[in-house]
């Protein structure tokens, strides 16, 4: 497979804006409830969880996980109301 010059361009974006103390993958997911937890209750985001907000904001697969994760957050939290 070969990249064209703006999927290479596009790629080198990505790998100069990553951050080297943002979490991996696995490590997001351990911590994403909690995450979810935090910023639906409205709270600061604590020092401890700021690598899963850099991760999220560089990964889409788990941006998308924490979305769906939200949207049932919410849901739940609708009925009990």
């Amino acid at each position: 497979m070969s990249l064209n010059k703006q999927q290479i361009d596009a790629l080198l974006g990505l790998i100069s804006s990553a951050e080297s103390d943002s979490a991996d993958c696995d490590s997001c997911f351990e911590h994403l409830a909690e995450f979810a937890e935090t910023e639906l209750s409205g709270k600061d985001i604590p020092e401890a969880l700021q690598t899963v907000q850099r991760h999220l904001q560089q990964c889409p697969c788990c941006r998308e996980e924490y979305e769906a994760l939200l949207e049932g957050l919410r849901a739940v939290n609708d009925e009990d109301m």
